[in-house]
């Protein structure tokens, strides 16, 4: 599929790009192939974006959603201050505009920045913001609920499939087809790093 982004109207997000969803931490949430996304997500980062936001996961040590706690579902992961909340090595996390913490209520989750701070659709169309790439870690999780939610909020929205990474969680109901067949009904495009350059670079958006 054609598309086209005129980057003064466009948003980056990337989304827990974290080493505790990594193979850095297999102890904590290892999605498969996260380190590899760095470098697609670092071509991405070199465009000249209206805005680059990115979101961190950053949870107290007793989260809701660790094992053991209310909802039982994951193993401690991205605690507060921990090497499992720093960013994955090698990305260029330089050119972040804003860092927005997110899961940090020790009762409360929080998969998209929406869930967190439900006024960032307002601070972006306040900037003008009329199309949103997103990509990160885990695909078919907070990259999905975010992607989603931009969407329910009235934005053009793309999925960088190669810049982000997936992980079926079967406990949480979680999958990664299902996710997609999703966004898809959405109008949410999945493209890879090559084509959303390539739309950036040859037809803007008027």
């Amino acid at each position: 599929m054609t598309i086209s982004l005129n980057l003064s109207r466009s948003a980056l997000i990337v989304v827990d790009a974290q080493c505790g969803f990594s193979e850095l931490c297999p102890e904590e949430l290892p999605v498969p192939g996260a380190l590899a996304i760095v470098p697609a997500v670092n071509r991405l980062l070199e465009l000249g974006w209206a805005r680059i936001d990115a979101t961190q996961d950053w949870h107290p040590p007793d989260h809701c959603s660790f094992l053991g706690q209310r909802d039982n579902l994951y193993p401690p992961h991205c605690v507060q201050g921990t090497r499992g909340a720093d960013f994955l090595p090698g990305l260029h996390a330089e050119k972040f505009h804003t860092i927005w913490r997110k899961g940090f209520l020790r009762e409360r989750d929080a998969y998209a920045i929406t869930a967190q701070h439900p006024a960032y659709p307002t601070l972006l169309r306040a900037a003008n913001i009329e199309a949103i790439v997103v990509c990160g870690l885990a695909k078919n999780i907070c990259v999905f609920y975010t992607a989603r939610d931009l969407r329910f909020a009235g934005f053009s929205v793309v999925i960088a499939e190669d810049a982000s990474a997936g992980i079926d969680v079967p406990a949480a109901g979680l999958y990664q087809e299902q996710a997609r067949r999703d966004a898809e009904q959405l109008g949410i495009l999945f493209l890879s790093s090559a084509e959303i350059i390539s739309a950036c670079q040859t037809r803007p958006m008027l």
